[in-house]
């Protein structure tokens, strides 16, 4: 007779988060697949895209939108020079009003003061120089929903060139009852710390979200899905 050994319940938590992680990551892989295939079929008629082109897009912008409402937006932001008739240009949509799907302007001029420079953004300029996707946040939308959010981003590249990115911008208020979910499963004291050590979701009122952590004496830590450069941290209890 074997005996079988109880699977360890953080990982079974980090499991669960990395699932939830890949799930948006999954809605980008498909954006930016449309956007390399429409870019190879501009490519076959020998012209450059153009702004109008990207119209194109709006039917999967919209369907990934009205199927998941956890995203407050989603679309393409591409490399500055990639359209014939814009230098800087983003397709985006989000909820309008009535619950529908929108597209949202941004002001992308460079005269202007209001002028948005997405170059600039982490969520643009680290998959950029590093190829890889990556999760930005949290932080407050000040440009756009005004919201305290998280925005996952997946490199698009054509034949190794960097064309853009693919974004979502979720609600951080909407991950954290998702990782919430996770960690109150667990019967010791837990937290979700991105990158920069802030905390995201925490199962005791110990932390709040956005607290910078310092030292958490005595843990177990498991890194998460690697594009979101998170770690899922177990306190462990003090042996006398």
């Amino acid at each position: 007779m074997t005996t079988q050994i109880p699977a360890d319940s953080l990982q079974i938590c980090a499991t669960r988060i990395d699932a939830s992680i890949r799930n948006v990551f999954a809605q980008l892989d498909e954006l930016a697949g449309e956007l390399r295939d429409l870019w190879l079929r501009l490519q076959a008629e020998g012209r450059r895209p153009s702004s109008r082109d990207l119209r194109a897009l709006a039917p999967l912008i919209n369907t990934t939108l009205a199927e998941h409402n956890w995203l407050c937006g989603t679309g393409v932001v591409l490399e500055a020079g990639e359209l014939s008739d814009r230098e800087l240009h983003l397709e985006w949509h989000s909820h309008g009003a009535d619950g529908r799907p929108t597209p949202m302007p941004l002001n992308v001029n460079r005269q202007s003061e209001r002028f948005y420079n997405y170059q600039k953004m982490p969520w643009f300029n680290t998959p950029r120089s590093s190829g890889q996707p990556w999760v930005d946040g949290p932080f407050v939308d000040l440009y756009g929903a005004d919201l305290y959010i998280l925005a996952f981003s997946l490199p698009i590249l054509l034949d190794g060139r960097f064309i853009g990115v693919a974004v979502a911008d979720v609600a951080m208020q909407d991950f954290e009852r998702v990782l919430l979910s996770n960690l109150l499963r667990l019967d010791r004291e837990a937290v979700i710390i991105n990158g920069e050590g802030r905390v995201l979701a925490a199962n005791t009122a110990h932390w709040c979200t956005g607290e910078m952590i310092r030292s958490f004496g005595q843990q177990r830590t498991l890194q998460l899905e690697g594009a979101a450069r998170w770690a899922l941290v177990e306190c462990m209890p003090k042996v006398a």
